[in-house]
């Protein structure tokens, strides 16, 4: 950014586009406002001739030529170049009175150009008419209108710089303020780049156009910086999580080498299959919450019937779970619950949150499957009477390999939850943990078919 051109900046670009388009609408402005100021004094100066030519017409209507000539002779004596001239001739060209001998003028308006007399004099606005058989000829000087003219002209050169002075300075000024703004914009993005995920574009109390779009890209670094920090955290977990039945596998394929019977060997191997099969499992569950996530698994979606579902379920696993010690029961709801979705996702969702129920609470346990409607929403619970899970360990749980028994002694992956949230997501679904007292209700709300989009 600071080796940039200054030309090659879009602000100053813009900034000189914006000022030239102004200037040049100001300036065509002007020109019309000065042409429509000079017809007006034009229009005054002719008004002002025919004044001057009424008030000699009238005497000479009242009075005859001597009136004419006399009303003409108060006007002062004949010198050139002041504000007003006469010429009255006889039929015979004979000059009767007046302060200039003019010759040649055309009937009606005219002008008499300083060319036409001498180097410096002035223009005049000339009017020829007939006083019954003389001629008349008033003029008046161009020399207020002119300087009138000029005044304006001036005035609008010096409006046309100040603007145009004002402009360039208010355009420096902005650009200055973007150009360090779109600096420290990309200084942030330069070191967010280079692996900084904490740091934030600047947003302003002014939230403009920029302001709005660094707010949005925050938005997606937050949830980038939280994406990457839950990988490198995936990444620990499947480490940590991976290293004790790889580290028992090794032992006790090295046990099975040391084995002097083929039954020791056989159950070492059995042994160590059952480890490499836990860390498929593993990698398994990974694979089917990526795929879920990516929603890549719509296509089976179609009606379902959650009662029927949870049912079928609950008759599958009654007798598995009264054989373990506990009394599984289930409420069926009493109006139509339809939602849309993949009957097998939802079999795995309520199967992990039944073995979850199962592994987490002492035998003896109560654990109950219920299916009921609100309005538009369809809720799946599963509730129990355990221990329950502390209130500031909930929002955790979807964590991938997160457990609440810090030793990892315990059979699971810690995956059976995060697999849960997947597929209440891919449903449009929300998950909540609610506390039994005792115990640890947890429900899934899902939208009815109806309001399916």
């Amino acid at each position: 950014m600071r080796g940039a051109s200054f030309f090659k900046s879009t602000a100053v670009r813009l900034a000189i586009i914006y000022i030239s388009l102004f200037v040049v609408s100001y300036l065509g402005a002007n020109v019309i406002a000065y042409q429509m100021v000079l017809n007006y004094l034009d229009n005054r100066l002719n008004s002002n001739v025919m004044e001057r030519y009424r008030e000699i017409e009238t005497a000479y209507g009242t009075r005859g030529p001597t009136g004419a000539v006399n009303m003409i002779n108060s006007h002062g004596p004949a010198i050139r170049e002041q504000e007003t001239i006469y010429t009255l001739r006889n039929p015979d060209g004979d000059l009767l009175a007046g302060n200039a001998a003019i010759d040649g003028v055309p009937n009606g308006f005219s002008t008499l150009q300083p060319k036409d007399q001498h180097e410096n004099a002035t223009p005049y606005k000339l009017f020829r008419g007939r006083l019954g058989e003389n001629d008349l000829v008033v003029g008046i000087s161009y020399g207020d209108t002119d300087q009138l003219a000029r005044i304006v002209l001036v005035s609008f050169g010096w409006t046309t710089a100040i603007v145009f002075a004002v402009g360039i300075g208010g355009a420096a000024v902005l650009t200055y303020r973007m150009r360090r703004r779109i600096f420290t914009l990309s200084q942030t993005a330069h070191a967010i780049g280079h692996g900084e995920l904490s740091r934030r574009l600047p947003v302003s109390s002014r939230m403009d156009e920029i302001d709005v779009l660094s707010s949005e890209v925050n938005v997606a670094l937050t949830r980038l910086e939280a994406s990457v920090t839950a990988l490198k955290q995936v990444t620990t977990d499947i480490a940590h999580d991976l290293k004790t039945p790889i580290g028992r596998t090794f032992l006790v394929l090295d046990d099975a080498l040391q084995a002097e019977t083929v039954d020791d060997v056989k159950n070492a191997v059995e042994v160590a299959l059952g480890e490499l099969r836990s860390i498929a499992d593993t990698f398994d569950a990974l694979l089917r919450i990526a795929q879920i996530e990516s929603r890549s698994r719509t296509a089976h979606f179609g009606m379902v019937d959650l009662n029927a579902l949870v049912r079928d379920i609950f008759e599958i696993h009654e007798a598995i779970a009264s054989d373990e010690g506990y009394s599984l029961r289930f409420r069926e709801a009493e109006t139509n619950c339809h939602l849309s979705g993949d009957p097998d996702l939802v079999s795995q969702m309520l199967v992990n949150l039944l073995a979850n129920a199962m592994r987490h609470t002492p035998a003896g346990s109560t654990i109950v499957l219920e299916v009921a409607r609100r309005a538009d929403l369809i809720y799946l619970t599963v509730s129990d009477n355990g221990p329950g899970i502390p209130e500031e360990e909930r929002v955790r749980v979807f964590d991938r390999f997160y457990r609440l028994e810090k030793s990892r002694t315990t059979t699971g992956s810690g995956l059976g939850l995060s697999l849960v949230k997947a597929i209440a997501d891919l449903h449009r679904a929300t998950v909540a943990l609610y506390d039994s007292a005792p115990g640890l209700t947890v429900a899934v709300a899902f939208p009815s078919v109806e309001i399916w989009p």
